[in-house]
């Protein structure tokens, strides 16, 4: 049998609070205010897909829910402009850190 890859060490908690970069937040906050026709800022703009990398990032961060295959982008960009407004207000700006995303 192989010895286990994993190393020991600390136990790394994994419930604890979230670290928000500043990125992430400038993004949440990008989407609140969002108007229709308003450019997406950098760097998603310069992704193959934009719109995809832009609910990609909100999916990881926890701000949507995974969306369905059969969803438009447009149902998508509502919901997330108004789920928005909620998880920024259970993620007040005093958790941002300048922390590379990891």
């Amino acid at each position: 049998m192989a010895p286990n890859p994993i190393p020991d060490g600390p136990p790394v908690r994994v419930d604890g609070p979230v670290s928000i970069s500043v990125r992430d937040r400038l993004l949440v906050e990008w989407v609140v205010q969002a108007k229709v026709g308003d450019a997406l800022p950098a760097p998603y703009c310069y992704a193959s897909s934009p719109l995809e990398s832009v609910i990609r990032t909100l999916t990881i961060l926890g701000v949507i829910k995974r969306p369905e295959r059969d969803r438009t982008w447009t149902s998508l960009a509502v919901e997330a402009s108004a789920v928005a407004q909620a998880w920024l207000e259970r993620h007040p700006a005093d958790g941002v850190t300048d922390a590379a995303p990891g």
